[in-house]
């Protein structure tokens, strides 16, 4: 049978279409996770975690594309949030690593001032304002596919992005 009658069946809650899905591409989304992340644990992790998705997601999400098409690309960027965020970690247990040396410790202060208004800003702009940016900004997802899964237009989630980045300078007016 095709993936499309599976993903259907899966639509509607039935747990062994998702887990014939998930045994006929398991195997080969490690391995596609492996050429980002040389670590078959956290590629294992990486693909649980999009199947995971797209279980939870699933009334959801649209599929344009072939079942496989669709697993690899989601794969494809959760492997590079993955290195993305492991760079950013990095730099940060470096920074404070650094700043350890320093007694004042300032440029840590900073750095954490600067994130959590960040956060608190964030968190204060309209809700589809502020699910449209960390789709984009922390997901890495396209507009179009945030206009697929919120089920609003690519203009509007232009225009979420763009509002959202003026409400950030607003914030931060003072540390540009």
């Amino acid at each position: 049978m095709r993936d499309d009658y599976f993903f259907r069946q899966i639509k509607k809650g039935d747990r062994e279409a998702f887990e014939h899905l998930f045994t006929r591409y398991y195997r080969g989304l490690v391995i596609c996770a492996l050429h980002y992340v040389r670590s078959v644990d956290v590629a294992e992790d990486i693909v649980q975690d999009v199947f995971f998705k797209l279980w939870k997601d699933r009334k959801k999400i649209v599929i344009h594309t072939s079942m496989r098409s669709y697993l690899s690309v989601a794969v494809k960027n959760k492997s590079l949030d993955h290195i993305k965020h492991y760079v950013i970690r990095n730099k940060a247990e470096n920074d404070i690593l650094r700043n350890e040396s320093n007694p004042e410790g300032s440029g840590l202060n900073v750095t954490f001032d600067l994130i959590e208004r960040i956060e608190k800003t964030i968190n204060t702009m309209p809700e589809q304002v502020r699910n449209v940016f960390i789709m984009s900004r922390y997901e890495s997802k396209k507009y179009k596919e945030i206009a697929e899964i919120l089920g609003i237009s690519v203009k509007t989630v232009e225009a979420s992005v763009g509002k959202a980045l003026r409400i950030l300078r607003e914030a931060l007016r003072d540390w540009i």
